[in-house]
């Protein structure tokens, strides 16, 4: 039940309404596997996509894909993170910004970059995949490499749960209590093993990931004064391109 909640919530995987308890505990833990579905699923859609067409176009219908599975959720956090956490203004000011829908100059650049990132990284991919054979034993490093970023990208987000919440009542003060020791362990542990099967490629892009995870929110806890439900999403966002960055080096 919990899982369909989640599921339900960060993806928009057709698979019926399943309502929220009053806080996310015992729907933030399915967060890593949420990310393992994810990226499965995109790494499906960018392998049949390869039997066809050429690399570089196999990587943005990945991106797309991986947008619509989850509906563009964090993309949101991007922008609003691009334009609060850039400009020079106080805390207050920078939580305003953010808070507002319109969509700026530096929220614009974040999208662009991120997006195009993303789908560079996922056409490489392809590419591999491509000059492998495009059979079974050349999809799997394909299948770890978009499950790692996606399992990856939503680990992080227990590690920003450490941070104070920046806006009370928001969704990054819901997480934050939402989440015992208990669930952390458990995310700790898939993410874990996760970077295990992918062997020293899984080390490298744990490694970049906690950086990435680092830089921002001290950013956040900087000039924010801790983290919002942008932050989160921004956080996905960054640490799922910055893996995808790393399997293909």
């Amino acid at each position: 039940m919990m899982l369909r909640a989640a599921l339900g919530f960060f993806t928009r995987l057709p698979i019926g309404s399943a309502p929220l308890p009053p806080t996310f505990r015992g729907v933030a833990v399915w967060l890593p596997v949420v990310g393992l579905i994810i990226g499965a699923l995109v790494s499906l859609a960018l392998g049949l996509a390869a039997q066809l067409l050429p690399a570089s176009l196999c990587g943005v219908i990945g991106c797309l894909v991986w947008v619509a599975v989850t509906g563009g959720l964090h993309l949101d956090g991007v922008a609003d993170c691009g334009d609060g956490l850039i400009v020079e203004a106080p805390p207050a000011r920078r939580l305003e910004i953010m808070k507002d829908s319109r969509l700026g100059t530096f929220g614009g650049a974040a999208l662009f970059f991120i997006l195009a990132l993303k789908a560079a990284a996922l056409g490489a991919l392809a590419g591999t995949f491509q000059a492998d054979g495009s059979g079974p034993d050349a999809f799997a490093p394909l299948l770890l490499s978009c499950c790692l970023a996606g399992t990856l990208a939503r680990c992080m987000v227990f590690a920003a749960m450490r941070v104070p919440s920046a806006r009370p009542g928001g969704l990054g003060e819901a997480l934050h209590e939402g989440v015992t020791s208990r669930h952390e362990l458990i995310a700790l542990a898939i993410g874990l093993g996760i970077c295990a099967v992918n062997g020293v490629r899984g080390l490298y892009a744990l490694a970049i990931a906690l950086l990435a995870a680092y830089l921002l929110l001290s950013a956040a806890k900087k000039r924010l004064g801790g983290v919002t439900g942008d932050v989160f999403g921004c956080l996905v966002e960054l640490t799922e391109c910055v893996v995808l960055i790393v399997c293909c080096v």
